[in-house]
């Protein structure tokens, strides 16, 4: 039985399903329109971060 994904995964699907449906939901103006593309590109900020930090341990051999 594989290992269940981590939460932070959880999270960032979580942030860019509510950003995708707040866009198509609302009329594509003022503040929430604002808040949709902010969820969207935070999650995708998130896993480049969470990318980056993941190849530099396996390259140093660092790590749990």
């Amino acid at each position: 039985m594989p290992a269940p994904p981590p939460w932070q995964f959880a999270a960032r699907a979580v942030m860019v399903v509510t950003g995708l449906v707040l866009l198509l939901i609302v009329d594509v103006q003022g503040a929430v329109f604002y808040v949709a593309w902010s969820l969207i590109v935070l999650a995708l900020l998130s896993e480049a971060a969470a990318t980056l930090v993941y190849w530099r341990r396996a390259r140093t051999g660092g790590g749990r």
